[in-house]
């Protein structure tokens, strides 16, 4: 495995670690081989959030049964805005893990004017300041989808890390906020390396272009601005292709990216990304699971009729009769939520009107 250093924090991190947001959904047995492997190859980083439902829970239980927490650095975040409701989820995260600090802690998901100053006009960013003094948190880092939002708080030289979206499809960030974290020598932790999902094999294909998970990851880890690239990792083959990657030779030619760039050919302009910060909806629709159908039905409607019988016995296996894309109210709580700012109602029409259902799920 390869190291790096994650900046001013003087961390050495694994080129590849472990992303955790889907961690909840493993048992806890599950949880255990996924560490016991990644520890063994090398892998020393896991993130993971107060909002990622019981993946803290679980890593907590799985790090004491295998007396590995001191092996890796943890982080976690937090998403609420305002001071006590952002106490209370930092208090939840220690005990949820079952430690008494954190080696990196982020404020999450900072992507807007209205956040960042809510972060700071409510004594949010005092507070994360003063758990750094009183050790509970080791380093301040802070998460953003939004390189003019990301650009105002890096240049207040509070913060020592930057968890940005880096991938073939979102590019922003090289030539903006990469050299910037690197003049205040900010460590750089890279989320979205496979675009939530859709830069992997099986995704792609669904969305009419081809691409690995491999060369995702190469692709993200050879930026010699990033110090760590976080997929989510849920399922051993996930660990094994992290350390496969992050011992591999990570350079990568100015011609592979660039043909790494042209071969992905996305046809939808709001794809779903399928992170999940739109949950909970309030008709309980499983969105991210709806838009991916839907992106799928985008591309291939009207024109390929295998992929769209299995798109439709998919929606009726998969979405019940109570949550189908028909049931939003257009009261826009997930756009507020979505780091993408996606029309999530209008887009929850244009399924219901489009995607189809078989009578019986049987």
């Amino acid at each position: 495995m390869q190291y790096r250093t994650l900046g001013k924090t003087g961390l050495s991190v694994s080129v590849i670690g472990i992303g955790a947001l889907q961690m909840g959904n493993c048992t806890l047995e599950e949880t255990k081989t996924i560490l016991k492997e990644a520890h063994e190859g090398g892998i020393n980083y896991i993130d993971t959030a107060r909002a990622y439902n019981e993946s803290e829970t679980r890593l907590g239980q799985a790090l004491k049964e295998l007396g590995l927490r001191k092996d890796f650095i943890l982080s976690s975040k937090v998403i609420k805005r305002d001071l006590p409701s952002f106490q209370n989820d930092f208090e939840t995260s220690l005990k949820n893990l079952q430690t008494d600090y954190l080696d990196i802690f982020f404020i999450h998901d900072v992507s807007t004017a209205a956040n960042w100053n809510a972060i700071q006009k409510n004594g949010i960013l005092d507070y994360a300041l003063e758990l750094k003094r009183q050790g509970r948190i080791r380093h301040l880092g802070i998460s953003t989808h939004d390189c003019q939002i990301g650009e105002q708080i890096i240049k207040t030289g509070l913060f020592e890390v930057a968890m940005l979206a880096y991938n073939p499809t979102n590019l922003e960030v090289e030539d903006t906020l990469f050299p910037l974290c690197q003049s205040y020598d900010m460590g750089i932790v890279i989320m979205k390396p496979y675009g939530g999902g859709i830069l992997t094999e099986a995704r792609s294909a669904q969305m009419g272009f081809s691409i690995t998970a491999e060369e995702a990851l190469r692709f993200a880890a050879s930026n010699p601005y990033v110090s760590c690239v976080i997929p989510g990792t849920d399922r051993l083959e996930y660990v094994r292709l992290n350390i496969a990657v992050g011992s591999s030779l990570l350079s990568m030619s100015s011609d592979e990216r660039k043909k790494i760039i042209e071969k992905i050919d996305i046809k939808v302009k709001d794809y779903c990304r399928g992170c999940g910060y739109c949950l909970p909806c309030v008709k309980n629709i499983p969105i991210p699971t709806v838009l991916k159908l839907y992106n799928r039905w985008q591309v291939f409607g009207g024109t390929d009729w295998s992929k769209m019988h299995q798109i439709t016995e998919e929606y009726t296996s998969s979405v019940p009769d109570s949550q189908t894309a028909d049931h939003c109210i257009g009261c826009g709580q997930c756009t507020k939520r979505c780091p993408f700012n996606l029309p999530i109602p209008d887009l929850m029409k244009a399924a219901s009107a489009n995607l189809r259902r078989y009578t019986s799920s049987k």
